[in-house]
């Protein structure tokens, strides 16, 4: 990354904010879902393994959804990772993946003292296959989001060969409040969901 335009945009995206706002009512089952993607710092990523055959492997990582504190949001996750993580070699060989969330990657849970295996605490498992960014635009969109909330990419090795991925979200499942099993989300509906916190 050139200095002028790490420079710019350090100083345009560095500040995140330290609460979010509301998220929507718990029957707003898709909002509270886009909702906890787009306020999430991290997630948890889970893969089959190649290192251990036949077990599942998953590991927290950086995420990002936009820059944090600005309302445009896609729902869809991105990740910015190098082709030597494990957590790339296992998504490389089979890139069935699934990005677990919970509101208590936010501030929300924790400054209302809701634990986390509350089911008011929001729970989100979006399911699907990864896949390289390669559009320019989209990468500028992905690279925004990500070194807003996560600076410290702009001085990983650059050897490393780090890109951005994202998911092509096939299934979604969500939980955010008493009284059921963890609901199945329409994809459309998730993705052309408009924001409105």
């Amino acid at each position: 990354m050139s200095p002028l335009l790490l420079s710019t945009l350090l100083s345009t995206f560095l500040s995140v904010a330290g609460t979010e706002p509301a998220p929507p009512p718990h029957t707003d089952l898709v909002g509270n879902a886009r909702w906890i993607v787009k306020h999430s710092n991290v997630s948890v990523v889970a893969t089959q393994s190649e290192f251990l055959p036949g077990y599942p492997f998953a590991q927290t990582k950086d995420v990002a959804d936009g820059v944090y504190g600005q309302k445009h949001s896609t729902g869809v996750p991105y990740i910015y990772s190098s082709p030597l993580a494990q957590l790339a070699h296992d998504f490389m060989a089979n890139p069935k993946v699934t990005f677990a969330y919970s509101a208590h990657f936010t501030h929300y849970c924790k400054d209302k003292g809701i634990d986390n295996d509350s089911p008011t605490c929001g729970k989100v498992m979006l399911s699907g296959e990864m896949v390289q960014v390669t559009d320019t635009v989209e990468k500028m969109w992905a690279m925004l989001g990500m070194i807003q909330r996560h600076p410290a990419i702009a001085f990983y090795p650059p050897g490393h060969n780090f890109t951005f991925y994202k998911l092509e979200i096939r299934n979604i499942f969500t939980l955010d409040y008493f009284g059921g099993p963890t609901r199945h989300l329409n994809v459309t509906e998730y993705l052309n969901y408009t924001p409105h916190w």
